[in-house]
């Protein structure tokens, strides 16, 4: 599976609405990056801008907890990878490493992306979906 590391670029927080945007955009492209927005929900963007800003929350939220969860349990967040665009909905793999063996879990991508910032993996997209966010 062909695949380019990708960073968050743009986070768009919609006051009053449910529905907020994340940019992500090739890494390392020194012509023209390609971008893919996608629409996220309010916690998870609440979360994503606080990893961005190295802000702590006052009380763990559900991805610093799902963070420390996976380091107590001797784990280590290898990866994200999103490989699926279907119907406007992007499809993540969040990779965990626990004793030497790397696993993938099915979720959305903003929950990998959030989890993956708070931990220092990378962010990676599929060709395949590169392709398809641009047409």
């Amino acid at each position: 599976m062909e695949r380019t590391l990708a960073r968050v670029t743009r986070l768009i927080l919609v006051d009053g609405h449910e529905q907020q945007y994340l940019q992500l955009s090739e890494a390392g492209v020194a012509a023209t990056p390609r971008n893919l927005t996608m629409v996220i929900g309010r916690g998870a963007a609440q979360e994503i801008t606080m990893c961005l800003k190295g802000q702590p929350a006052p009380r763990p939220m559900t991805h610093e907890l799902t963070h420390t969860l996976i380091k107590r349990l001797s784990g280590n967040i290898q990866e994200t990878v999103i490989h699926e665009l279907d119907q406007g909905t992007y499809f993540a793999e969040l990779r965990v490493e626990h004793d030497g063996e790397v696993f993938g879990i099915d979720c959305r991508p903003s929950d990998a992306i959030a989890l993956s910032l708070r931990g220092s993996a990378p962010i990676y997209v599929t060709e395949k979906v590169w392709s398809r966010a641009q047409s």
